[in-house]
């Protein structure tokens, strides 16, 4: 499968730089954002960290499940970037919630590539419950960003985008 070398983005860091970072999902400046934690490539997948907040509650003590969605999606775009060397966005993305997610501690989140072709990247992640056992996995097919939004991440991100 094609992807990048050793030498390659291992972390959100690597391909995301300080100023840049207002993505809901994984940026920092975003003061209303999830802020995704220690987004890395560990062998071939991509890892991170949900840490929930009160306010992410759907049920009492249950996490909303379109922001496990939202999390997953990006754990699944990593993988693209750091393990295929492509910036793409979900094109579609099926999702099985398999228990109900507590949002009272942090949460792993671990992805990787079923395949990558040309523009279009297949990808599998799951979100783990604190005791180990999956809360809610998803797989999904994500494409190559259009040249026109590749060039603009470019001009912010550097070449790797």
């Amino acid at each position: 499968m094609p992807g990048p070398t050793d030498d390659g983005p291992v972390t959100r860091d690597d391909v995301l730089p300080a100023g840049a970072r207002q993505c809901f999902a994984c940026g920092d400046d975003n003061p209303i954002g999830m802020h995704l934690d220690d987004i890395r490539r560990e062998g071939d997948e991509v890892r991170a960290t949900l840490h929930p907040r009160p306010e992410y509650q759907s049920y009492p003590g249950v996490l909303h499940g379109g922001l496990s969605a939202t999390a997953l999606d990006e754990v699944m775009g990593y993988s693209a970037i750091l393990l295929a060397g492509i910036w793409a966005a979900t094109a579609t993305m099926d999702l099985r919630y398999r228990a109900q997610v507590p949002y009272d501690a942090p949460l792993p989140l671990v992805a990787g590539l079923v395949d990558a072709r040309g523009r279009r990247v297949r990808a599998w992640a799951r979100l783990h419950l604190p005791g180990g056992g999956v809360g809610v996995d998803a797989k999904g097919l994500l494409v190559a960003l259009p040249e026109e939004t590749a060039a603009r991440a470019r001009e912010l991100y550097g070449p790797m985008a």
